[in-house]
């Protein structure tokens, strides 16, 4: 029988999650503050929205001066939609939400692209040098920047993958309401977390043989990723 790629998601928010649409967003250069104007519109006003002067950082000498320091200055930044998969850990998250001050936390994500715009997009395969396309080379987990997801169930065949050059932080606020049928399997999991520190490390540990440095026996490479407590229980 198959592994499943997929199960229901959960009560709780917890890793592997994925969640239907949310923000990703990347930061330009040059930093660009967009500060509040003390004054209001109109209401006879045709504009909506909040009055902003928009300064650059580098460029113009504001008063008061840019402040970097929590809680920090509002910026412009790029920002897209897009399937998400959730990183921080359920522990945390439990944490988070039990703390009140869910508008001050932040929570990991990893943005989740669909595969065919990559099917006619060609790239060389490092092991063999032969020509492949994008979407062959992501499916064959060839690259540590992108992991492979399987055709969600009941959206059709749409292949999709994760793309960990994009992870970033989003205010846990933005999770509330926002739907999730479906998380990773628990090998499924695994794999997303080989693949994740591949990516971080550029070292192949867990896909390759080993030897112990100090009496050369072969390591164990049937390794799961587990969350552990950071602090003995019942500490505050």
């Amino acid at each position: 029988m198959a592994i499943p790629f997929y199960e229901k998601a959960g009560s709780l928010i917890s890793p592997g999650d994925i969640f239907h649409r949310l923000p990703y967003h990347r930061v330009p250069k040059p930093l660009r503050v967009a500060r509040k104007i003390a004054y209001s519109l109109p209401k006879t006003s045709k504009i909506e929205g909040e009055l902003r002067v928009i300064l650059e950082v580098g460029k113009d000498t504001p008063k008061p001066d840019f402040d970097f320091d929590p809680p920090g200055e509002e910026i412009l930044s790029n920002a897209k939609m897009a399937k998400a998969i959730f990183l921080t850990w359920g522990s945390e998250v439990e944490d988070d939400e039990r703390s009140g001050k869910l508008h001050k936390k932040d929570w990991l994500i990893a943005p989740v692209f669909p595969l065919s715009p990559l099917q006619e997009a060609k790239v060389v395969d490092p092991s063999t040098g032969s020509v492949i396309t994008m979407a062959d080379a992501i499916r064959a987990g060839k690259s540590p920047k992108f992991f492979p997801l399987s055709s969600l169930p009941n959206e059709g065949r749409e292949e999709y993958y994760v793309d960990f050059r994009k992870i970033c932080p989003l205010a846990a606020t933005h999770f509330q309401g926002i739907p999730r049928l479906w998380r990773l399997s628990r090998a499924a999991l695994n794999d997303f977390y080989h693949q994740l520190i591949w990516f971080l490390t550029r070292k192949r540990i867990f896909f390759e043989r080993i030897k112990c440095t100090s009496c050369g026996a072969l390591v164990d490479l049937g390794v799961t990723f587990e969350g552990q407590p950071v602090e003995p229980e019942g500490d505050e």
